[in-house]
């Protein structure tokens, strides 16, 4: 597997035990999580430059104050959580706490939440620790984002508008995933399928990690060779997820086909219309979508209405009308529902004003 880590300010390859440790501070510590875990620090480099890992302390609940006194005192010494603790951090205490916030909390907020959990779940695979195995804990989320989706009656903007617009890959493919959610959702997609499709989002551009970074954040055109890259990172994605054998058909043809226009023209296979998975064609609109509508260094990001303006009428070809119609048409309604809201409250308030002063 390819893994990128950065020690002593150089990327290197590597398939060590180094990239199950992942760099923590004190502020990673909280006292209310119920669980026990080991904290460790980098002791040294042995003579082939690998970074070697020794074990600092045991962090329980119980000696939260002075393991970040210990901690916040050595600014020297660098300390480590290991991925299965890691993992079961969040699957545990971060999931568990969402859970229980679900019986108490508003969805919208308990949905921001699972959202900036996701992201810094795939953020963990992309940037930090190189298991795949932390991405199992996207399900868990993907449950409770649905369950926020349903109980909250909300609209497709309002997702939009707790969803966070940067230029990094995790941020895209949490982004991707939550906004398939809330169209299959409105598109009535069962549940089990809006879960599925979600999940894919989720996960549908994890073939990027075996791409240069200099050639994800290259600005304008690419070279043909470049362009390579970027072709074979559906397949490469598709491959990675086939090879940890949990994931569905659906998931994994969402993840390669992607980047297929209905007209036949897209790659890797050049597939054409309905030879395209339901999932990738829904996928490769909101793809689009989340890229035009966040900013990057050259230009600011899209309004929905101005970027689904764009990809209707100046991208013929590229996605299965009847779904982007019905995307248009989900946006409008909420918009004009959003409109009638104001509007009667705007009527509603000389009335409320004259029976409070009569």
């Amino acid at each position: 597997m390819y893994v990128l880590i950065i020690y002593r300010g150089e990327a290197r390859d590597m398939d060590t035990i180094a990239h199950f440790y992942r760099e923590i501070n004190s502020g990673f510590l909280n006292k209310n999580c119920g669980q026990g875990f080991e904290i460790s620090y980098l002791a040294e480099y042995d003579e082939n430059d690998e970074p070697l890992f020794r074990k600092f302390v045991d962090y329980t609940p119980d000696n939260h104050e002075k393991i970040k006194g210990m901690m916040e005192a050595d600014d020297c010494m660098e300390f480590f959580i290991h991925e299965t603790d890691l993992i079961k951090y969040y699957k545990v205490f971060k999931i568990g706490e969402l859970q229980k916030a679900l019986e108490n909390d508003p969805p919208k907020k308990v949905l921001k939440d699972a959202y900036l959990l996701s992201e810094q779940v795939i953020k963990e695979y992309f940037e930090n620790i190189g298991s795949s195995r932390i991405l199992r804990t996207l399900e868990d989320l993907v449950k409770i984002i649905q369950e926020c989706l349903s109980r909250g009656d909300l609209e497709f903007i309002d997702v939009f508008h707790v969803t966070k617009k940067d230029f990094h890959t995790y941020t895209h493919c949490i982004n991707t995933g939550v906004y398939c959610m809330a169209l299959a959702q409105k598109l009535q997609m069962n549940p089990d399928a809006v879960r599925e499709i979600g999940l894919g989002g989720m996960l549908f551009d994890v073939g990027k990690k075996s791409v240069p970074y200099e050639i994800i954040m290259k600005e304008g055109k690419l070279e043909p060779e470049e362009f390579q890259y970027i072709r074979k990172h559906p397949s490469a994605g598709r491959k990675f997820l086939n090879d940890m054998k949990c994931y569905s058909e659906n998931i994994l043809r969402m993840v390669a086909e992607h980047h297929e226009k209905f007209d036949g023209t897209g790659y890797p296979f050049e597939l054409k219309g309905d030879k395209i998975s339901l999932y990738a064609r829904i996928c490769s609109i909101i793809d689009v979508f989340g890229a035009m509508t966040s900013p990057r260094s050259h230009r600011s990001g899209m309004t929905p209405f101005a970027a689904l303006t764009e990809m209707k009428n100046n991208m013929e070809g590229h996605f299965d009308m009847k779904i982007l119609i019905n995307f248009i048409k989900i946006l409008a309604d909420a918009a004009a529902k959003v409109s009638a809201s104001k509007t009667t409250n705007t009527t509603r308030a000389p009335g409320k004003q004259a029976t409070a002063s009569a």
